[in-house]
């Protein structure tokens, strides 16, 4: 299974492939085509997916453990 970054990186380097085509090959129809609906949602995509390993390395997604529990418990003594 692939992780987050493997994603990440892969699309980072598509997004770079369809940039370059837009860039020389693609007609004037053609690139505005490619750019509204593909290049923009990838960078959404991109976006929202390096957020989401960014908190992964802040420790956002992380289980509590039995510990974290207890502590919120002796919080409302």
């Amino acid at each position: 299974m692939a992780t987050l970054k493997e994603i990440y990186d892969e699309l980072d380097r598509i997004h770079n492939d369809i940039q370059e085509y837009i860039e020389i090959d693609a007609t004037g129809n053609e690139a505005s085509d490619m750019s509204r609906d593909v290049e923009g949602p990838l960078d959404t995509l991109l976006v929202a997916l390096d957020n989401i390993i960014d908190d992964k390395n802040a420790g956002i997604y992380e289980e509590p453990t039995e510990d974290d529990f207890y502590k919120e418990d002796e919080d409302l003594w």
